[in-house]
């Protein structure tokens, strides 16, 4: 009587290949988890404290609608409130929520819309390729950051008075 060698199946993978598989499935769930965690820790971190500057500038100041909250990095972080009074006129509120202080309010006053300055500044630079358009807080005044790069290949941070004209700062770095 003959014996019979059981067969072996055609899907048997090697000990070595399995843990292979299972390692690298391993480090790339985590490597994602990492990943999602830190997106999720840097986003939260951009928009920490808009909802205590929109509510400081709604019980302290005139501004009665918030329509947008943005932040501005420069000497210290600075948050600024841009709403509408009960009267319907546009307001600007800059805030410093580290020292819990209203830096500068604007309200009523005519100030230059991003679009009109956009087109006064392509006037003056038109080989110019432009950034972006930020409102900001320098040197204890309101303004207007306007980033492009200029015909000689820099980087220019350019800044302007809310009322269109040009601040006595402008910053502009080699690019390599």
């Amino acid at each position: 009587m003959r014996t019979m060698k059981p067969q072996s199946s055609p899907f048997t993978v090697p000990s070595w290949l399995k843990w292979s598989f299972i390692i690298v499935g391993a480090l790339f769930f985590l490597s994602g988890a990492l990943a999602v965690w830190m997106y999720v820790s840097i986003n939260k971190d951009l928009h920490a404290g808009e909802e205590a500057a929109r509510e400081m500038a709604l019980n302290r100041t005139e501004i009665a609608t918030v329509e947008k909250v943005s932040i501005y990095h420069g000497k210290s972080k600075v948050h600024i409130v841009k709403g509408k009074t009960q009267d319907g006129k546009e307001g600007l509120v800059f805030i410093d929520l580290s020292k819990h202080d209203i830096l500068n309010e604007q309200m009523n006053l005519e100030i230059i819309a991003e679009q009109q300055l956009k087109q006064s500044w392509r006037a003056d630079c038109q080989n110019c390729i432009f950034k972006n358009i930020q409102l900001g807080y320098e040197e204890e005044k309101p303004v207007y950051e306007i980033t492009y790069v200029d015909s000689q290949n820099r980087y220019v941070f350019d800044y302007f008075n809310l009322n269109g004209e040009r601040f006595g700062q402008r910053f502009a770095f080699k690019q390599n």
